[in-house]
């Protein structure tokens, strides 16, 4: 089908003139279509719909420092669709706002005159731009719809209009085919995502990545799968039920549904340790007390300290079991750091399978005498 292959490039082609036009002096801003595929997809191929089906995407935005003209430090930026292109054969596109931010203090400051980015770095939107496409009612081939987005910042910085450079648009394609006669089977789903749990320290809830469930249909070749709340979305504490929907070109539908439990976790580390960072002279015994909460409730049940090094791999280098003190979710132990060759790492405080929160040790070599003074130090917060 080459005219139709050539139409889909063309298409593509319009959708990456608008993201990426411009030249790259400052930030960028993309926008990402595509639950299922890893990076970031500003032309999405929807397969065939039905006549005027309605289709709703998730679409995820993403800040990359770029150039020598940046975000400022402690900025939101809101996105917002401020135009949109639809076929001349009808149908509709429309899209909800999404925030990214705060955009963090290690962020490149050009607050005292234009400054590079110190090296990758990019922020995840803490809420995804919810698009609702209707289709045109006359079957077709290649029907693209485009929503541009435009973007605000709160509070207004040092220029704002040159900190993000470049259009921030998502393009999606697909085919209107009439429904095929006799087909009413519904997609069946191959694979499901089962009940997620995990913690975080924010009372403001926690952004979970979820695996989008597949699946297949007898007539169909690409069933459309959505699933609400998305993948990538910030999730509130507590237990939020998300729906999965796989949908065919004949209008039918079948959904499974699976629940993101989301616990808000707290620990206290006890003198001599801080979560500020300890610095241990190589070779000492650190006595380490810690006090953990999940939900408000003490925690109860066996805990361990794993202790990871900085950067890189997330293996542990040693994992030391807990004794538990008189008092609900209280734990001691007493690490021994002459088996440790590094001199950063991470002390993460583990119970029922939750890193409840951790301390960075480092250590440095000096005596081991018991005589000698700075047995270890606190660092500053």
């Amino acid at each position: 089908m080459p005219g139709r292959q050539v139409a889909r490039a063309g298409a593509l082609a319009v959708a990456m003139l608008l993201m990426f036009s411009g030249t790259v002096l400052a930030d960028s801003l993309a926008a990402d279509g595509d639950e299922v595929t890893v990076g970031v997809q500003t032309y999405v191929d929807l397969g065939s719909v039905a006549p005027g089906a309605t289709i709703s995407r998730d679409v995820t935005l993403t800040l990359f420092c770029g150039g020598l003209h940046h975000v400022d430090p402690g900025q939101v930026v809101t996105v917002s669709e401020v135009a949109t292109t639809s076929p001349v054969e009808g149908g509709s596109i429309s899209a909800t706002d999404a925030t990214i931010g705060p955009v963090p203090g290690a962020w490149a400051d050009d607050t005292a005159g234009v400054s590079g980015c110190s090296g990758p770095m990019e922020v995840a939107g803490d809420l995804p731009s919810h698009v609702t496409l209707v289709a045109p009612t006359t079957p077709g081939l290649d029907y693209t719809f485009v929503v541009e987005y435009g973007r605000t910042f709160t509070p207004a910085g040092v220029a704002d209009a040159s900190s993000i450079t470049g259009f921030t648009s998502v393009a999606f394609v697909l085919d209107v085919v009439e429904p095929v006669s006799g087909d009413s089977i519904a997609p069946t789903f191959t694979s499901a995502s089962g009940d997620i749990e995990v913690m975080t320290s924010d009372p403001g809830g926690m952004v979970v990545d979820y695996p989008v469930p597949t699946a297949t249909d007898d007539v169909d070749a690409s069933p459309r799968i959505s699933c609400d709340p998305g993948s990538g979305t910030t999730f509130p504490i507590g237990a939020t039920t998300v729906t999965c929907i796989a949908s065919d070109a004949a209008g039918n539908s079948t959904s499974q549904s699976f629940t993101v439990m989301v616990h808000v976790g707290s620990v206290v580390w006890d003198s001599p340790v801080r979560a500020s960072g300890t610095r241990v002279h190589r070779g000492r015994s650190v006595p380490i007390k810690v006090r953990a909460w999940m939900d408000g409730m003490p925690l109860s049940g066996p805990a361990r300290f794993a202790v990871v090094p900085c950067g890189g791999s997330k293996a542990a280098a040693m994992t030391v079991e807990a004794g538990r003190q008189t008092g609900p979710g209280r734990w001691m132990t007493v690490l021994e750091t002459g088996g440790l060759t590094g001199a950063c790492y991470q002390v993460n405080l583990v119970v029922a399978g939750h890193a409840m929160g951790s301390f960075q040790l480092d250590l440095v070599d000096g005596s081991t005498s018991r005589c000698s003074a700075h047995r270890w130090d606190h660092k500053a917060s």
